[in-house]
């Protein structure tokens, strides 16, 4: 009975796994597409390649020059949309922020960037899309691993006792 008993607690134990060497194990699978829910949006010209993102109320422009992909320090970022029109003020090197509330609704805005760095000017045109906000993507397990332990370790424990109610029973009914 004791063997049964120290069988059936070892099928509960975790399985330890090892990687190994280099084997191909057939064709590998593709990545998965990286797509983000974040409102944004994203263009570029000879010149300049900027992303810009909606944040509490504001939009952020990360502007950087095409060829190098530098930031790009001291530009004057002009904002159009619509009939609304914003001059962006420097963060940091490359970053502009400007006040634009309207931003926040889920919608499509086409926007016209009118851009002036040193000896550099640019008319850059994109569309903020905005949509609405995606449920979050669950991920691994639900559960921390503690939890997976003592569920482990509580069912381990009422195999044991329910092992030996069954010896003591016998044992009785000798």
């Amino acid at each position: 009975m004791t063997r049964q008993l120290i069988i059936s607690l070892l099928f509960l134990l975790p399985v330890p796994v090892f990687a190994h060497g280099d084997e191909d194990h057939g064709a590998n699978a593709a990545p998965a597409a990286m797509t983000s829910t974040a409102p944004r949006a994203e263009a570029q010209t000879e010149l300049f390649e900027l992303l810009v993102t909606p944040q509490e109320g504001q939009l952020t422009i990360y502007l950087d020059g095409y060829a190098d992909n530098q930031p790009v320090e001291d530009a004057k970022v002009e904002i159009e949309s619509g009939n609304w029109k914003a001059v962006a003020s420097a963060v940091e090197p490359g970053t502009y922020r400007v006040a634009a509330p309207q931003f926040a609704k889920p919608g499509n805005y086409p926007l016209v960037f009118t851009i002036t760095a040193g000896d550099n000017a640019d008319l850059i045109e994109t569309t903020l899309t905005v949509s609405t906000a995606a449920a979050p993507v669950a991920t691994g397990s639900r559960f921390p691993a503690w939890v997976w332990l003592a569920g482990t370790l509580l069912v381990a424990m009422l195999a044991a006792v329910v092992l030996l109610k069954r010896r003591q029973s016998k044992r009785q009914g000798k």
